[in-house]
């Protein structure tokens, strides 16, 4: 019996969203830290990637339904999700930050109090929001994209800014003028690969792969690739 959905295959859900640089399509290439990091486990398995596209708020039912092994799409590992996920060794690390429009004056936390801040729905951003005295979380769910949605809302006034993870963030407050960091706070959140609990081959195929793609430095240079601007948060080795 295979380990995986589909043998000799990594099969991982995301969504069809840009969220340079940690993923984006061109075409029929998938481009970014996260693909091109799934890719490097999987070619240091042997094994090729493919991936299931859903609606955010879908990954993980791909993964429940069997369409797919696991989610490598943002998520981060909090003991909340260990109740009903199972989690690889991390791939990344990272930051989360506060984006607003320029001009605005949000520059701590407590600056947020009566302000509206949107995130991603039932998120570690949420999460993070809501530890804020006094400001009004705005979560946003059911959308495809829910990164432009946000984008698109804090433009346009519906909320204050929105909360969401360092690597997003950084590129689009430079490439978008419309945009600034308000400020970041160092939560430095692991992200793994999630999978069902029980499926220990799996994870430890999974566990296997980053390993070695860690040992020789393919990690790494993805991420300088793509996440430069960030210092590389793992070690040659996943122990």
């Amino acid at each position: 019996m295979s380990v995986t959905v589909r043998p000799g295959r990594l099969t991982l859900a995301c969504s069809d969203i840009d969220a340079r640089p940690l993923f984006w399509n061109e075409g029929p290439v998938r481009r970014g830290y996260e693909p091109e990091a799934a890719d490097a486990v999987g070619a240091a398995l042997g094994m090729q990637v493919e991936w299931v596209y859903t609606p955010w708020d879908d990954r993980w039912q791909a993964v429940v339904d069997g369409d797919a092994d696991a989610i490598w799409c943002g998520v981060a590992v909090t003991a909340a999700r260990r109740e009903y996920m199972a989690f690889s060794t991390p791939y990344a690390m990272f930051n989360e930050a506060l984006i607003q429009r320029v001009g605005d004056t949000m520059r701590t936390p407590a600056d947020t109090a009566g302000r509206r801040i949107g995130c991603p729905a039932d998120s570690t951003n949420e999460r993070l929001a809501r530890s804020w005295p006094g400001a009004i979380v705005v979560p946003f769910s059911g959308f495809d994209d829910v990164f432009t949605a946000l984008i698109d809302a804090t433009a346009s006034g519906e909320i204050d800014g929105f909360v969401d993870d360092e690597p997003a963030m950084v590129p689009l407050a430079a490439r978008d003028q419309r945009f600034d960091i308000a400020f970041s706070v160092e939560s430095r959140l692991p992200w793994g690969a999630a999978m069902r609990p029980g499926h220990d081959e799996l994870a430890q195929l999974i566990d296997r792969g980053i390993g070695l793609a860690l040992a020789a430095g393919t990690l790494e240079r993805v991420w300088e690739e793509h996440l430069g601007f960030l210092s590389f948060p793992l070690g040659s080795s996943t122990g």
